[in-house]
């Protein structure tokens, strides 16, 4: 009688429940490397560098794209930050014989871009801000020259004979602001010369503003950019 008592006494108490294998990733979530995907909106100020065009202005343009976000490290000391972006910017023209500055050209360039950071965390904030520093592959898909009067103006020519190629360091600076949305500030200066001497030879150019030079001339891109990222 003692031993089915005992044997009715083990078979009755509860068995410990089985973890499912997705209750078991909430549990460590913490300690495994995280990865943030999501979509940006740019607005940037951009111009040229160099001697190939002069009186070169400040041109606003926007952007969008995609980005990556993936802590090398459990703290998030250390991140890797990839984009997608698609780009318009260029450089605007004041005509020295202008003087009442209603006179405007503008060369505007659209450009796929793929910058890289490391995103390096500066304070221990729940919202911290990260320093980025890396640099930049960019692809010009299409180019215009536009003058006129005023605000608006003609186009007079499409794929401007620029190089294609752009390499470009990059810095800047990201801030989270909460709700998984960050700011983000870059810098990024065109390490290739981006002019060729296709301009000179090529008589459509001859009686446009800017005035074209010939090939031993330089122009890079220089833009400055602020994002928001969600």
């Amino acid at each position: 009688m003692f031993l089915l008592v005992s044997k009715w006494n083990l078979k009755a108490q509860d068995e410990p429940p089985i973890e499912s294998p997705l209750q078991q990733q909430n549990i460590d979530t913490d300690e495994k490397l995280k990865t943030k995907l999501g979509v940006k909106f740019t607005l940037g100020s951009h111009t040229f560098r160099g001697n190939a065009f002069d009186k070169s202005k400040l041109l606003y343009g926007f952007g969008a794209g995609a980005y990556q976000i993936i802590d090398l490290d459990k703290k998030k000391n250390l991140q890797l930050q990839w984009e997608l972006n698609l780009t318009f910017k260029g450089s605007k023209f004041g005509k020295p014989s202008d003087t009442s500055n209603t006179y405007f050209s503008k060369i505007s360039l659209s450009y796929a871009e793929i910058p890289v950071y490391f995103g390096i965390k500066l304070n221990k904030s729940k919202q911290p801000y990260y320093m980025l520093v890396g640099g930049q592959f960019g692809w010009l898909f299409k180019s215009s020259l536009t003058q006129g009067l005023g605000q608006y103006g003609e186009v007079l020519h499409n794929n401007l004979p620029f190089r294609r190629i752009d390499f470009s360091p990059a810095i800047g600076f990201r801030k989270e602001i909460g709700s998984g949305i960050s700011m983000q500030f870059s810098t990024k200066y065109g390490l290739t010369n981006i002019y060729t001497g296709k301009f000179i030879t090529n008589p459509a150019y001859i009686d446009v503003f800017p005035q074209f030079k010939d090939g031993t001339f330089n122009a890079h891109n220089l833009s400055f950019e602020f994002a928001v990222l969600f």
